[in-house]
């Protein structure tokens, strides 16, 4: 019960900071009103309030269930594999699982969900998580022959960045948000436990260093892979059936159902409560099909590892709370977080143009409270405080986070508002992110990358990204090319906010190497007297 309460509090501490911060916009502004009404409270504000409630217990639920059940597969997995020293199995098993365990991410489900007519696009699902799977495997051989972090980020941005030349540039907004959205509350913990296993028994002197990195690894793998197949549907016509799929479920003028788009507003609270209803159910079958493969895999694997007793009961015990868990957090997410979020946009952008630097305002508040109120942000910076031997400390180093996601919001917002091509705002990003991890001391190019995975939780997929797909969708609502133009201004902002954190710990890496290396001269100037750097010759002892 004490476990709960804690990940109760974590949960609501997360979430309930962003729900009065968009309570307080709503009766700040002036003129602000997201109802059908014309009030400032009614059905769609209700639906956000009532949403936290799912929301939080289901964040608490799956992040115990996590724990428990897949990071606890994820460990034994790589201790036991380890010790029957067959590297092949071990990778096998790495990428298999790697798969399976991105499968079943909330927050890859929740991107998917956008593209597709019916619940989640499962194509995306399973080429991002053969991306993850893949890279799982490439992290883990790093770790085994001590090859630096930074020289395959390197080679692997610059592939997909080549690979980008024979892509459409319009999908790169999604690419680059499934690559964020990978590293969520179900890989994040199977990938660190997994990871942690074999470095303690693989990584030699440098394990600690080798601990670092594996959620930014696969998170390139999502890219390429993604890039991969974005060439594909060029070739195939495929996007142009995603750009239908936009059009149906964002175009106003073509929206005819409620459930099928978050850009109708909600009417009476009757509307609510069927609403509530029909996600839950598509919520326990879409959960229940992500986490079956996980589940079989485990009860094959048993078969040989034998776990028995308490650990089988727990590990049980956590698959229950992950599925409950991810039910509730559906729920609670398609019924208000996310439609509030969309109709939130759609209001700022149907606004006078010079409303849009108080919209720069709102966003960047946004982003600063959801990385100073996330739970996970403080291990972060526990972390990082740790390594620095205390040079940087936990409060800057949140405070720093929170600014970068502010910033992230905003250079999104300034692109889409002023029209430029996103590979011009995510290219130079990772290019100079990429540039830094060879400066930076080498922990902090891991712990930087891993930080990307904090900064693209649950707000960047629930919250963030259908502000701007609502944003997008409303200001481009009479457009001939409205698929495209969703597709590409509407999606990238998990991208964005993906890079950014990454960028800002290497800097302040390399900040805190350089207080290192002046605090260490000035406590040996203190040391040192004149006479100590004389040369003083001793007699030679004549025995």
């Amino acid at each position: 019960m004490n476990e709960i309460a804690k990940r109760l509090k974590e949960a609501s501490l997360s979430i309930l900071p962003i729900v009065c911060a968009v309570l307080l916009v709503i009766l700040v502004v002036p003129g602000m009103t997201l109802e059908v009404s014309g009030n400032r409270f009614g059905p769609i504000v209700t639906s956000l309030i009532l949403s936290s409630v799912p929301l939080i217990l289901g964040t608490a639920l799956f992040s115990i269930g996590a724990e428990k059940s897949v990071a606890k597969i994820g460990e034994i997995v790589g201790q036991n594999l380890t010790k029957r020293k067959s590297l092949f199995l071990l990778l096998f098993i790495a990428f298999l699982l790697g798969v399976l365990a991105t499968i079943a991410e909330p927050d890859l489900t929740v991107l998917a969900s956008r593209i597709s007519p019916d619940g989640p696009d499962w194509i995306l699902i399973l080429i991002a998580s053969l991306g993850v799977g893949l890279f799982l495997v490439v992290a883990l051989v790093r770790v085994i022959y001590h090859k630096p972090l930074k020289y395959w980020l390197t080679i692997g941005y610059l592939l997909a960045f080549s690979l980008g030349l024979f892509a459409d540039p319009s999908f790169f907004s999604i690419i680059f948000d499934s690559g964020g959205v990978t590293t969520g509350v179900i890989t994040v913990p199977f990938i660190l436990a997994l990871g942690m296993s074999v470095s303690r028994v693989l990584g030699g002197e440098n394990a600690e260093d080798e601990s670092f990195g594996y959620s930014g690894l696969c998170s390139l793998g999502t890219v390429l892979s993604a890039m991969v197949f974005s060439i594909i549907l060029k070739k195939t016509g495929g996007l142009l059936q995603i750009q239908d799929v936009l059009v149906e479920k964002f175009d106003p003028n073509q929206i005819t159902s409620l459930t099928d788009s978050m850009m109708i507003p909600l009417f009476s609270y009757g509307e609510m409560g069927r609403l509530y209803l029909s996600n839950m159910l598509h919520s326990v079958k879409d959960v229940f099909i992500a986490l079956l493969p996980i589940a079989l895999f485990f009860v094959v694997f048993n078969f040989f590892v034998k776990i028995k007793g308490k650990a089988l009961g727990s590990i049980i015990v956590g698959f229950v709370y992950t599925f409950f868990g991810m039910i509730l957090f559906f729920t609670g997410a398609e019924s208000g977080f996310i439609p509030m979020a969309t109709m939130l946009g759609k209001w700022f952008s149907q606004s006078s143009a010079d409303i849009f630097p108080l919209f720069l305002v709102v966003i960047a508040l946004f982003g600063l409270i959801s990385m100073m109120a996330e739970p996970s942000v403080k291990i972060l910076a526990g972390n990082v405080e740790e390594v620095s031997q205390g040079v940087i400390s936990k409060k800057v180093i949140i405070l720093v986070l929170g600014i970068s996601t502010a910033i992230s919001l905003i250079i999104n917002a300034l692109r889409i508002q002023y029209h430029f091509d996103y590979l011009y705002v995510i290219v130079p990003l990772f290019l100079f992110a990429l540039l830094l991890s060879f400066i930076a001391p080498s922990i902090y190019v891991g712990i930087a990358i891993d930080s990307a995975g904090v900064a693209t939780g649950t707000m960047a997929s629930c919250f963030f990204l259908p502000m701007f797909i609502g944003f997008v969708a409303s200001k481009n609502s009479a457009s001939l090319s409205f698929g495209q133009v969703l597709m590409q201004d509407g999606f990238g902002v998990v991208g964005i906010m993906s890079v950014m954190p990454i960028i800002t710990m290497e800097m302040m890496g390399i900040l805190a190497e350089m207080k290192l290396k002046l605090n260490y001269q000035k406590a040996l100037a203190q040391v040192l007297e004149s006479d100590d750097c004389q040369v003083i010759h001793l007699p030679e002892w004549e025995g």
